[in-house]
């Protein structure tokens, strides 16, 4: 008895939230539309440097198409993504290493592949919700979505690098605020 009760007076107490398994999508349809281009105000972070701009996204066939284009105008990359596999195209110079371009095909392939069910990692796939976010983690991966801003967080945690999006409103006229 004296041995359980200096045992459970030791134990280290730890705050945890608990979060319950979910299968609620990440992408939810005010924040990317199938048939639609999608226009995001984009920031990355990586290695203390930031890269902000705008990402076009739309869906062709069963592959997600895009462009990465910073705010001044210059392309930084063009990508596509499938349930196999993500890929740029037209990297910027600065960025054409092979370390990067592997890096950042597999976090965009993750990004915008993650509700889909054919997808490579789509069984490894955890999920949970935290009042109006959802959180979907696989390997080095960690997303959040927060619907109600229509913001995308992803983090690599292995290799340290931030992936934001918020989706652009489109005005009357159809052009993007």
């Amino acid at each position: 008895m004296l041995c359980l009760l200096l045992l459970t007076g030791c134990a280290a107490t730890r705050n945890v939230q608990q979060r319950e398994a979910s299968t609620a999508r990440v992408w939810t349809p005010a924040m990317r539309s199938a048939e639609e281009k999608n226009t995001y105000r984009v920031r990355l972070r990586a290695a203390g440097r930031d890269l902000t701009g705008i990402c076009v996204t739309k869906r062709v066939g069963d592959e997600w198409r895009g462009s990465l284009v910073n705010e001044f105008g210059s392309k930084a990359f063009d990508f596509v993504t499938t349930a196999r596999r993500g890929t740029l195209l037209n990297v910027f110079p600065m960025m054409d290493r092979w370390y990067i371009r592997r890096t950042v095909a597999a976090d965009l392939h993750f990004l915008f592949e993650v509700d889909n069910a054919e997808a490579t990692f789509a069984r490894r796939v955890g999920r949970s919700e935290r009042g109006d976010t959802i959180v979907a983690v696989s390997g080095r991966w960690r997303m959040t979505a927060t619907p109600h801003d229509s913001t995308v967080t992803l983090v690599n945690t292995r290799r340290n690098i931030v992936y934001e999006l918020r989706r652009m409103a489109e005005t009357d006229d159809g052009s993007d605020e």
